[in-house]
């Protein structure tokens, strides 16, 4: 971590300011090892490898979902996360960044959040612009996007809890978060410790499954069996539910990925409802259904529920776009929030 970093960082305890009190800046001012004191409490944070360690699920006795949560993710992201990069595998996340207008995430005088960076490879398609922006996740994935982003002088890497945040209020231009509020207990408490992030006048971009409220029945029983199917995947050891990932994967390719390319000039529309449409990649198939079937808990929202969890988090000027789930955005009020959220509306599927 670059020494100049530190200025945005702040104790996830009491949020005071945090110093450097041992560890020597090596070539352009980086810290691969070093400690930072908090000045108005005695908590000291370690940052390792380059990347400063705040308390994390796991550390705290945190609901049991929640460190399961963090478990999957770590597995997910040492299995797959250089990989990804490598190999620049056909992301969702990359067509759900084409609804967003360029202005709100770039910038060389924005500072922007991506929050739930995971492997880091959304983090670097955003650093690309040279906007400086840092990755924040709870899970392994800092690794790999420290060793993929740490040559950038625009990006760095904290690994904390999305509910102990180690930032100053009001510090970023913009917060970027996808697939990530879904997974938590309580989205609407995760939502709102982002906005305590943003400066006034700034946005908050998520990506959101979506419930199929207004779907076809075929569709709603689809999601309800893959639920079903879920609540038992998710109990199993990572190793094995990665291995059942793949013994699907020839069925999905064949199923929902080769029509899926046959069919999208001749059918576009046809094309947007079947799953798995944008790759033939079978290691990026076998990602996303462990995706899909890892997490232990994951929350569905309605259109109607997307805008009351952004209206409850004092958001405004609004945009929800549906792309296999809702990609959405809302601005901070011209003065910082300070009320606490109530909880967004949530799917009864979810809460099962």
């Amino acid at each position: 971590m670059r020494v100049s970093f530190i200025d945005y960082l702040a104790c996830p305890i009491c949020h005071g300011e945090l110093a450097l009190i041992n560890g020597e800046p090596e070539t352009s001012n980086h810290i691969e090892e070093g400690t930072l004191s908090c000045r108005r409490c005695p908590a000291q944070y370690p940052i390792r490898r380059g990347i400063p360690r705040f308390p994390l699920a796991s550390e705290q006795g945190t609901h049991n979902k929640t460190l399961h949560t963090q478990r999957t993710y770590n597995f997910t992201w040492r299995r797959f996360g250089q990989q990804e990069i490598k190999q620049d595998w056909e992301k969702d996340s990359y067509q759900y960044t084409e609804k967003i207008p360029q202005s709100l995430i770039s910038g060389a005088t924005k500072l922007g959040l991506d929050a739930g960076c995971g492997g880091g490879a959304d983090l670097l398609r955003l650093a690309a612009s040279g906007t400086p922006i840092g990755g924040v996740d709870v899970s392994a994935g800092v690794e790999t996007a420290y060793r993929a982003t740490h040559h950038l002088a625009n990006v760095f890497i904290v690994q904390a809890d999305i509910h102990h945040l180690p930032f100053r209020p009001h510090t970023f231009d913009f917060v970027y978060s996808y697939g990530v509020l879904h997974h938590l207990p309580d989205p609407a408490r995760g939502l709102h410790n982002l906005v305590q992030l943003l400066k006034p006048d700034c946005p908050l971009l998520t990506y959101l499954y979506e419930d199929f409220g207004d779907r076809s029945s075929l569709e709603r029983w689809t999601l309800s069996v893959v639920g079903g199917i879920r609540k038992f995947t998710a109990r199993l050891p990572p190793g094995l539910l990665y291995a059942f990932c793949w013994l699907l994967v020839p069925f999905v390719w064949a199923l929902c990925a080769v029509p899926a390319r046959l069919l999208r000039r001749a059918a576009p529309r046809l094309v947007e409802s079947i799953p798995f449409r944008h790759t033939l990649k079978w290691s990026v198939l076998v990602s996303d259904l462990f995706d899909r079937f890892a997490p232990p808990l994951e929350r569905r929202f309605s259109h109607r529920g997307v805008m009351r969890l952004y209206e409850h988090a004092g958001l405004g000027r609004i945009e929800i776009h549906r792309h296999r789930g809702w990609v959405s955005w809302g601005f901070t009020p011209s003065t910082p929030i300070q009320k606490p959220t109530e909880t967004g509306e949530v799917s009864e599927e979810s809460r099962q």
